[in-house]
């Protein structure tokens, strides 16, 4: 039953590849990268294993690969691929597949991956590193198996409890803020680690021996172990390893339990009261306010358009934090203009997230103005005031009346040209996004090519059009001319109208032109 789990993904994979060319050059495109990155470090370690190194320096390196490479296999599944979604184990439930073969089979069709093959490549040159000594050889050979079995373990424990316990919109708003507290509690518990030493040279050696304790790095650490004759360390590393397998085992059997034999109750539904019509009652009886109202709506309730908004008060925490403890002011004066830049490109595939509810667009007739300029006025509802305060309090606080002009109109201006961009590409440029009731999280299988390529435009495009401002911001920086600012200030609110203009009337061209198309292109992806 294991060998057929594994030739399904091999054929679900072929099939894939077979429909789309996006997903052959997105697939085409990572590995390139991630192999271009795993040769560097394999010739590092290649070279760091020749014997004339130090110890603690080929330590540290087998031990921080390591740990990135576990990091790599925990976060990409649940923030850029949403799982392996060709084997996800709810699409089992009706083949009664026993449930040690169903495990077996998914955790080794987990193996045939990207990840895989870049992670062989660095296990490669583990055991390159450690081959100065006998002993550490061959426990970096014995390891390697072992290794790649449990880094696939957890990332399926990971995708089965995803799947089991986090389904439903409150679930992935727990996990949601768990992340985001990790993300704000990550920076204070790293500087505070580093200011516990003079420089990082000291505080490397203990955060390495902390490692090489973890599940992060215990695996990697097992060579240095055998080579300082430390057996006790060795075994207490092998047990962290074996435990981590074991624990990632459980979490998979746990949650196949929750999905084959206890299947989550269907949720109640609630019965609307007469006349609480939300956002429709507070906008204009016009088509475009029905467009903003059911857009606002969206923002408030689909956590596909509010986990877009999570990282807003996340880099306001870290921005904060940052600053106080290196003493430095930028990345407080960065805050607006990268937070305007987040917003502006919220709306950049609105039209994909809508899905099949797209349909009631078309046979309602709704104009390509009434569209663009719906979906736009629902954003800047609350995307201006949001700019303001990340622009304008760090400013003052941290400047004067110039700081505050330059720092408000950088932020505007890319507010209003990303606002103005993604009112065009996200009629014309459409790529596959969750589907309404998936993670946010999630990333269609096979989309990875062709969303990487359309956002990627629409930065370019939004960089591009920013120029202007950025010459004049480096011009306040070098001559801190009052003129500069106001100038900025200026250009940044007329260019930006401007475009923000355009690109409501380009968008509403475009979906008037592309309507059917459209249409059929979004139902595609659904």
């Amino acid at each position: 039953m294991a060998a057929t789990l594994i030739r399904l993904k091999l054929r679900l994979m072929a099939n894939d590849f077979g429909r789309s060319l996006w997903t052959i050059f997105g697939t085409a495109l990572v590995l390139i990268y991630g192999l271009g990155m795993a040769t560097i470090f394999l010739v590092i370690q290649i070279r760091m294993g020749d014997g004339n190194e130090s110890f603690q320096n080929v330590l540290s390196m087998s031990v921080l690969l390591g740990a990135a490479a576990f990091l790599f296999w925990i976060l990409i599944p649940v923030f850029v691929a949403g799982g392996d979604a060709l084997m996800d184990p709810r699409r089992f439930v009706t083949f009664a597949v026993p449930r040690r073969s169903l495990i077996l089979g998914l955790i080794l069709s987990a193996m045939i991956s990207v990840g895989s093959v870049i992670t062989v490549v660095w296990l490669i040159g583990q055991v390159m590193l450690w081959r100065w000594d006998l002993g550490a050889l061959a426990v970096a050979l014995l390891s390697l198996p072992l290794l790649l079995i449990t880094y696939s373990m957890v990332a399926q424990a990971i995708t089965t409890a995803m799947s089991a316990w986090f389904g439903g919109r409150r679930s992935r708003d727990v996990l949601a803020l768990l992340g985001m507290a990790a993300a704000v509690g990550a920076a204070p518990i790293v500087i505070t680690v580093m200011n516990a030493f003079e420089t990082f040279g000291e505080a490397l050696p203990v955060i390495v021996e902390v490692l090489s304790f973890t599940p992060l790095a215990a695996g990697p650490a097992l060579p240095a172990a055998v080579a300082e004759g430390d057996l006790l360390g060795a075994a207490a590393r092998l047990g962290v390893v074996l435990g981590t397998v074991l624990l990632a085992l459980l979490v998979i059997r746990a949650a196949l339990v929750s999905i084959t034999e206890r299947p989550a109750a269907a949720s109640r539904s609630r019965t609307a009261r007469r006349g609480a019509i939300g956002f429709f009652s507070l906008v204009p009886a016009k088509p475009w306010g029905a467009v903003a109202a059911r857009c606002l709506t969206y923002w408030l309730k689909d956590p596909r358009y509010g986990g877009s908004l999570i990282i807003v008060p996340v880099l306001a925490v870290v921005a904060v934090f940052m600053s106080a403890q290196v003493g430095t002011v930028w990345m407080l004066l960065a805050l607006g203009p990268f937070v305007a830049w987040v917003l502006g490109f919220g709306i950049a595939a609105d039209i994909s997230y809508d899905s099949t509810a797209f349909a009631q667009h078309v046979t309602a007739g709704v104009r390509g103005t009434d569209d663009r300029l719906g979906r736009a006025a629902a954003l800047l509802v609350f995307a201006l005031p949001l700019t303001l305060l990340a622009a304008g309090i760090p400013a003052a606080l941290e400047g004067g009346a110039g700081t505050v002009v330059v720092s408000v109109g950088l932020s505007l201006g890319m507010l209003l040209v990303g606002v103005g961009v993604s009112s065009v590409t996200s009629a014309r440029l459409l790529y596959p996004v969750p589907q309404p009731g998936d993670s946010p999280f999630a990333t269609p299988q096979g989309s990875a090519g062709r969303s990487l390529v359309m956002q990627s435009a629409s930065w370019l495009i939004m960089i591009g059009l920013m120029i202007p401002e950025l010459v004049l911001w480096i011009v306040w920086l070098i001559t801190s001319e009052t003129w500069a600012a106001a100038t900025l200030l200026l250009i940044a609110l007329g260019k930006g109208l401007l475009v923000l203009g355009w690109g409501i009337r380009m968008g509403a061209r475009v979906y008037d032109r592309r309507l059917p198309e459209i249409y059929q292109q979004v139902r595609s992806y659904a």
